[in-house]
């Protein structure tokens, strides 16, 4: 067994470092491939010389193999079964001295780089050789030298280059336009569908406050009937999603006396224009709030609390620490009792307004809970 190194032809440059060949001396014809291998590199400017090319280095075969295989941009091992049971030591004791002492070196330098490598490269002429790459290359690329295209993937590695050119880095594309789950004729009538409320007859306001929990507290809204009642939740889910993150939705608790109705407050649930239309905006699409004409319909309920309750005030209290609160459908009978709710269809929200009645002029959102309609204005 011989091993290959290169030197440099003067007066030219090579394209790629110096490339050895580690190979056995099979027979005369895996010598002849072998050879032919070489001088095809060659022919194409890769720094490749065999053993075939040296007569008897000064230094020696043994320190000669050590300073090509040290020095060489890359080793090209020349897989086959001769050459796998000499450098895995196979062979019986005194034979095949080169590749044994060849493998050694390979073993200790792929040691030595922490198993990273990127110099060894196992070279096939046959397909049935893959059998016998030696166990510590057997996670490389090899290349089948055999035919065309394997010997076409050699030379690029050898010169570090890609077979396919990378193209230049074009311009990035613009973001899409955020995702508008509704229309402009949703102003008309969201977020309050007038016939499913109809049908889940809104008939409480409840509130969950816990003082030893981290979580935020609970706005309910009790309804007589279930299924209409998680249906209005879903429409929200859809349209808003889990956490309302453009306060779409408009909820406001007005305290104070209202001309024919009990003592309490009245809970309005309704569109929240300026921040729907900042969606819209913030999505692309042109609104003009200054010459379009937006109707908005919304839903009302009074509470008559017992005198003394505290509920509301707890309510506030918890809004006050935790600057969010949970909004979620629930389900009471006609007197308001057995009170049953759905978490899973909760959503989170930042805003809620606490007014007075004195506080609302004529043209206020919260004008319809004194009992009139709002008159655009013009």
């Amino acid at each position: 067994m011989r091993a290959s190194g290169g030197e440099r032809d003067s007066g030219s440059e090579p394209v790629s470092g110096e490339v050895f060949i580690s190979y056995s001396w099979d027979d005369e014809n895996h010598l002849r491939r072998v050879l032919a291998l070489s001088n095809r590199l060659r022919s194409e400017g890769i720094d490749c010389v065999l053993d075939q090319y040296e007569s008897s280095p000064p230094e020696g075969w043994p320190r000669w193999m050590d300073r090509k295989i040290r020095d060489a941009q890359f080793v090209l091992v020349v897989c086959t079964e001769q050459y796998y049971k000499k450098v895995m030591g196979l062979e019986p004791e005194g034979t095949g001295l080169g590749v044994k002492w060849e493998g050694t070196l390979i073993y200790q330098h792929i040691y030595n780089a922490g198993a990273s490598n990127s110099k060894f490269l196992p070279v096939l002429f046959d397909p049935k050789d893959r059998q016998f790459i030696p166990t510590p290359l057997q996670g490389a690329t090899h290349y089948l030298v055999g035919t065309q295209s394997g010997y076409d993937d050699l030379y690029f590695r050898l010169l570090n280059r890609p077979k396919v050119e990378k193209p230049r880095l074009g311009k990035q594309r613009p973001l899409p336009k955020k995702e508008v789950k509704t229309d402009i004729s949703a102003y008309l009538s969201a977020p309050i569908d007038v016939p499913l409320w109809d049908e889940a007859k809104w008939k409480a306001t409840f509130f969950i406050v816990s003082k030893t929990s981290s979580e935020p507290p609970i706005l309910g809204l009790g309804f007589l009937n279930q299924v209409p009642a998680q249906r209005i939740f879903q429409q929200w889910l859809r349209r808003y999603g889990e956490r309302d993150h453009f306060e779409e939705l408009r909820i406001s608790i007005v305290e104070g006396e209202i001309p024919g109705e009990q003592p309490g407050y009245s809970v309005h649930i309704g569109p929240d224009l300026d921040n729907t239309i900042k969606r819209y905006q913030a999505a692309g699409l042109t609104v003009r709030p200054d010459t379009d004409l937006f109707i908005a319909i919304s839903r009302i309920h009074r509470m008559n609390p017992s005198p003394g309750s505290k509920n509301l005030e707890m309510f506030k209290d918890a809004y006050r620490r935790f600057h969010e609160y949970l909004l979620v459908p629930g389900v009471v009978k006609p007197d308001g009792s057995d009170l049953s709710f759905c978490r899973g269809l909760g959503i989170l929200k930042h805003e809620i307004r606490f007014r007075r009645v004195e506080e609302i002029g004529t043209n206020d959102e919260d004008f319809a809970v004194l009992g009139e309609p709002v008159k655009p204005e013009g």
